[in-house]
């Protein structure tokens, strides 16, 4: 059986009808990490032990923590007395606000941006085959970013949808990625949370493969952000700001 870091094996039982069969089930790590800034406890976050450094930028960017990449001077993870952890140290010791602000940086409203249908499918249909850890033990969300085309750029796992999401925006700032050039699926529920994230990093199209709520798509319209949700099987329902899809 393969080791990695994300799953692990337990014996059980499958139990059909009267039958008792013994088993090996591949189940998805959990572990508890907290983030640092400037020695600083940020959060103590339950997850996936990997891409933990993604994690740590990510979540500090989109509670505001900080504001680009040129904040931070060092990123290290490891273990610590409590456990697993990521230690940041900031560029400048600037003062760490008690509740940061969500920050809005992009108007999303700016500039031409188009993503054809046949991109959402695209990405769609690519889901499960990229996510590995799923199909292992099909317990972790995933958050990806496509390219205009439809075709995966970055994708980042975790038992924690939040976690994915800071997980894929941590990697897109490391590797300076332009929000305008592609979009981001998401394989949960489109939750209010997962979309401010994203519109913190400047997304203009989201598209999830569960249903929104009223407070998500009231929000994306203000943003001038493309919700596409049911977004599986080569159809979406497209909710707010349909002129960011060519036709």
């Amino acid at each position: 059986m393969e080791s990695n870091s994300y799953s692990k094996p337990y014996s059980a039982w499958y139990v059909a009808e009267a039958n008792w069969v013994p088993v090996t089930e591949v189940v998805a790590v959990e572990e508890s990490v907290g983030i640092y800034y400037d020695g600083q406890l940020i959060e103590e976050a339950s997850c996936t032990p990997e891409d933990l450094k993604d994690l740590a930028i990510g979540y500090l960017y989109t509670s505001g923590t900080i504001e680009c990449l040129d904040d931070v001077s060092c990123v290290e993870d490891g273990i610590g007395e409590a456990g697993l952890e990521v230690r940041v140290l900031s560029s400048n010791q600037r003062r760490i606000a008690e509740s940061p602000r969500l920050p809005l940086r992009a108007d999303a409203t700016a500039g031409e941006f188009r993503v054809s249908p046949e991109a959402v499918h695209r990405a769609s249909a690519a889901l499960l085959g990229a996510q590995r850890m799923h199909r292992g033990t099909g317990a972790t969300h995933a958050a990806a970013f496509a390219d205009l085309a439809g075709g995966y750029r970055c994708i980042r796992e975790d038992i924690g949808r939040h976690n994915a999401v800071d997980k894929l925006i941590g990697a897109l700032l490391g590797s300076s990625t332009a929000p305008a050039s592609g979009f981001v699926h998401l394989s949960s529920r489109c939750a209010l949370d997962l979309v401010k994230k994203c519109a913190v990093f400047g997304i203009r199209l989201i598209s999830t493969v569960s249903a929104p709520t009223s407070a998500v798509i009231e929000f994306a319209d203000r943003q001038g952000i493309a919700l596409c949700a049911f977004s599986r099987n080569g159809h979406f329902t497209v909710y707010t700001h349909p002129e960011n899809l060519s036709r």
